[in-house]
C-alpha cells in the first residue's frame, strides 16, 4: 500500500470526524446565542474560505490535523476571553463568558457527544447494511517453539475466550491480545467439544509500519482462519446493530483509558492510531471495515 493511499484516506476520515465535532461546538453556541467567528478544519495557513452573513469565517488551513470555532471575545485556544469591560452592552450579550453555567457547558461537551454520535450512526450503518463479523476462530497454524506451542495450543482448537472475555469473531482475537493488560494471557479454547484453558506467555515483537513508524505487539504465534474456512458476517436488525456499536464504543473508550492509565503509571510509550490500525494485520480476509471501525473510535476518543 502506498503512502498516498493511507494518506488520502486519513485527511478525509479525520477532516469528516474534525467537522462533526467542531460543528457541536458551533451549533450550541448559535443556539444559545454566542457569536462565531471563525470555523476552521485544520490548522495554520487558510488554503481558502468564506464569511456567511452571521460573520462567521469557515474555512480550510493548510494543516489538516483538527480544526476549531473560535468564538468572539476569545483570546485564545480555550476560549479565554477579553476584559469583559472593554466591551459594549450589546457585544456582551454575544460572549461565553457571560452565558449561564448549563449553557457553556453545553457548547463545550457537545462537540465530543456530536463525535460519539457520528460513531454510533456510521457503526450501526455498516452493521445493518454491511454487516458484523461473528465468524468463529479456528487455529490453522502454531509456530513451533513460540509462546502458543509451548502453553499447549494445537492446530484446531477453537478459541472461546481470552482473559475470559467471550470471542464473538475473528477480529477480537488479535484485538483482545494485543489489548490484553499483562503478557500472560488465559486463552480458553474447544478441542474435541471439551473446554481447555492455557495460559500463554506472549512475547513483545518490534516491527516497522508502512508509515516507517516503530511498533511493539503482543504475539504469542499462532494463525487462525474461520470455522470451515467460512467467513460469518450478519446483517443486523436496528436494535443489535446500536447494542454492537455501544459494546464496541465502550470496548475502545476503556481499553484507551486503561492503556492511558498505564502509561501515566509505567511511562510507557504513547499509542498511535497507526498501533491501533495494526491489531488486525492478521485478518486481511476480514471487510476492511472492521480497521475503519477501530480507527474511528480511537480519533473520535481523541478529540474529545
Amino acid at each position: 500500500m502506498s503512502l498516498v493511499n493511507i494518506i488520502i484516506p486519513f485527511i478525509i476520515l479525520i477532516s469528516v470526524v474534525v467537522f462533526v465535532h467542531e460543528y457541536g461546538h458551533y451549533y450550541y453556541a448559535k443556539k444559545y446565542g454566542v457569536k462565531v467567528t471563525d470555523f476552521s478544519i485544520g490548522f495554520g495557513k487558510e488554503l481558502f474560505g468564506w464569511t456567511d452573513k452571521d460573520g462567521t469565517r469557515w474555512k480550510v488551513c493548510l494543516i489538516p490535523l483538527g480544526g476549531y470555532v473560535k468564538f468572539f471575545g476569545d483570546t485564545n485556544a480555550a476560549s479565554q476571553p477579553e476584559k469583559l469591560s472593554s466591551f459594549s452592552e450589546n457585544e456582551k450579550t454575544h460572549l461565553l463568558a457571560t452565558k449561564k453555567l448549563y449553557q457553556r457547558a453545553i457548547i463545550v461537551s457537545a462537540g465530543p457527544i456530536a463525535n460519539f454520535v457520528l460513531a454510533l450512526v456510521i457503526f450501526s450503518c455498516v452493521y445493518m447494511f454491511f454487516g458484523k463479523d461473528f465468524s468463529v476462530p479456528v487455529i490453522q497454524d502454531v509456530k513451533i517453539d513460540s509462546p502458543a506451542d509451548k502453553a499447549g495450543l494445537k492446530k484446531g482448537d477453537q478459541i472461546i475466550k481470552i482473559n475470559e472475555q467471550k470471542i464473538t469473531s475473528m477480529m477480537e482475537v488479535s484485538q483482545f491480545i494485543s489489548l490484553s493488560d499483562t503478557n500472560l494471557i488465559k486463552i480458553s479454547v474447544l478441542r474435541d467439544k471439551k473446554e481447555f484453558d492455557f495460559q500463554v506467555q506472549s512475547i513483545v515483537q518490534d516491527s516497522k509500519d508502512n508509515l516507517g513508524n516503530n511498533i511493539s505487539r503482543k504475539m504469542i504465534g499462532i494463525q487462525i482462519i474461520p470455522l470451515n474456512n467460512e467467513i460469518n458476517r450478519q446483517k443486523l436488525g436496528p436494535a443489535k446493530a446500536i447494542y454492537y456499536s455501544l459494546k464496541e464504543i465502550w470496548f475502545t473508550i476503556s481499553s484507551t483509558m486503561s492503556y492511558v492509565g498505564k502509561m501515566i503509571v509505567e511511562l510507557k510509550k504513547p499509542i498511535s492510531w497507526v498501533d491501533l490500525l495494526k491489531l488486525h494485520k492478521s485478518q486481511d480476509r476480514l471487510l476492511n471495515l472492521e480497521l475503519f471501525h477501530s480507527f474511528l473510535l480511537w480519533l473520535t476518543f481523541l478529540l474529545v
